[in-house]
């Protein structure tokens, strides 16, 4: 099988070279994005909203910039609800394919219209990056990938006029042949997607990847979701490898039994070369479990993506990822000028990012705050993501964000451990695993933020209450979370949630 591994992945490599080798070709990144701008407008400019705002009559950035308006999702609901309802031209000329479904933990659940451009808009970026890997990494091209599946509990659904809710499989973001020849490469297939709960979803995808031999990638979001998967296999290695051994594989359920129970995954899944998942913003806490259980193997921090858009990806030799400017049209407004800027004007610095795409969303705020690490004469510029610029908890005008509780857990020597900062009966609490915190410290750091004082002095705020969490807190998250109907691979870890009642969740310590 490793033959027509390596076959199969070199013929993908061969299909993703031209997109990788015009990727890699100096550019002028101006010219790139503005003929995008300019197609874009044009194939647009008959349909409801292309009308609204003179699609026809804008020539350039500096027009659109002028006469189309900064967005955010919800300006957008009342042109969704008529999309679903079968209505056409109105925020594309396109066909709607289907809507993918996102939410996010402080707002309700999202509709995301996807085109035929919005797909072959998620192809350039996916595309390089994979041939990328297969040429630059030894090894991966010769077995199979692990792509983490959401589970679909809730089953298939669809809009009041028969345009499907969600893809039926993570294969269908690519063309029909690549679609037939990834069903054979990947370790886990899309059956675990229709699960009918997390307990079963869990055991057949750790059934799956045991099976496999020869995994050589995984490609996950979430860090934890792999550690709690990992945890999983370990904890149920005896009933795993039997049924492993009941459907033919006893010798492999016979050599991967010991290290499997003692955790040790390298020595499960030996010629892996590879894992690709977020390492940045609050995710970087959480990469360290993933090193414990696959020692040797390289980490590779994900770009930057979105169910409305494709924004970034890595490439092997550099640190950080490279705006996929071949997908959509960016700007980004900075933080240190509140201006506006195109891709090709940026410098160094952190940026709140806005982007047009074959979609039908037009100068959207997607909410990500990201760094402009370097930028070049004739290639994209370097960045990582940050934050999300939404995520805070504000009952009172505390207004504390993601970034700042992130800084006080670190400040508190919470590094490493399991934090998350929830409002609870006019107070907030830190449920974490780190024991050295007390009552006081927390408080006092969160006094820090002058708005967290000033409702503290109020008496709109007790005081701040640590929560000492047993068990397996990560795992709980996601529990809940995905109990709520958010899809696993819009969960990314976080330090502050706006979500009250965490105590029914999480295993306190008595």
């Amino acid at each position: 099988m490793k033959i027509g591994c390596s076959i199969l992945n070199g013929f993908c490599k061969t299909l993703y070279l031209p997109e990788y080798r015009n990727f890699l070709r100096p550019c002028d990144v101006a010219q790139v994005q503005g003929a995008y701008l300019t197609e874009l407008l044009r194939k647009n400019a008959r349909t409801v909203y292309g009308e609204k705002y003179g699609f026809d009559r804008i020539s350039g950035y500096k027009a659109f910039a002028e006469n189309v308006p900064l967005t955010v999702y919800e300006d957008y609901l009342p042109y969704i609800d008529r999309m679903a309802e079968g209505e056409k031209n109105i925020l594309t000329a396109e066909e709607v394919m289907l809507f993918e479904l996102t939410s996010g933990s402080s707002s309700g659940k999202k509709l995301i219209p996807y085109t035929p451009s919005l797909k072959k808009e998620f192809q350039r970026g996916i595309k390089p990056w994979l041939c990328d890997i297969y040429s630059k990494i030894p090894g991966v091209s010769g077995g199979k990938s692990y792509w983490s599946i959401t589970p679909l509990v809730s089953g298939k659904n669809y809009t009041s006029s028969g345009i499907p809710i969600g893809f039926e499989e993570d294969t269908q973001y690519f063309g029909k042949l690549e679609s037939r020849i990834l069903k054979q490469l990947f370790a886990v297939d899309s059956s675990v997607k229709f699960c009918a709960d997390t307990e079963e979803f869990y055991q057949k995808t750790a059934l799956q990847l045991l099976t496999c031999e020869e995994l050589t990638l995984i490609s996950v979001w979430s860090p934890t979701f792999l550690t709690i998967l990992c945890d999983y296999m370990s904890e149920n290695a005896v009933s795993l490898c039997g049924q492993l051994a009941q459907n033919g594989h006893g010798r492999r359920a016979s050599n991967i039994k010991e290290p499997l129970i003692a955790g040790r995954f390298s020595e499960v899944f030996p010629q892996l070369r590879l894992i690709s998942c977020w390492a940045d913003g609050s995710a970087a806490d959480y990469i360290g479990g993933v090193r414990e259980r696959f020692p040797g193997v390289a980490i590779q921090p994900k770009g930057l993506l979105a169910t409305e858009c494709f924004v970034s990806f890595p490439l092997v030799s550099e640190q950080g990822s490279r705006l996929s400017i071949y997908s959509h049209f960016f700007e980004f407004r900075s933080l240190s000028d509140g201006r506006i800027y195109p891709a090709d004007r940026l410098k160094p610095g952190e940026y709140e990012l806005i982007v047009t795409t074959g979609g039908g969303f037009y100068r959207y705020c997607i909410g990500d705050i990201v760094e402009v690490l370097q930028t070049f004469p004739s290639h994209p510029p370097l960045i990582r993501f940050l934050r999300r610029s939404g995520a805070a908890s504000d009952l009172f005008g505390e207004k504390l964000t993601e970034g700042f509780v992130h800084k006080v857990c670190a400040s508190l020597g919470a590094d490493g451990c399991f934090c998350l900062l929830a409002p609870e009966k006019g107070r907030y609490c830190l449920y974490t695993t780190a024991l050295q915190i007390t009552d006081d410290m927390l408080d006092k750091a969160l006094c820090e933020s002058f708005h967290y004082q000033y409702c503290r002095k109020l008496g709109q705020l007790q005081k701040a209450a640590v929560m000492v969490v047993e068990g397996n807190p990560q795992k709980d998250y996601l529990r809940r979370l995905s109990h709520e109907n958010m899809r696993m691979g819009d969960i990314k870890p976080a330090c502050l949630s706006a979500k009250s009642g965490w105590d029914q969740w999480f295993q306190l310590a008595k």
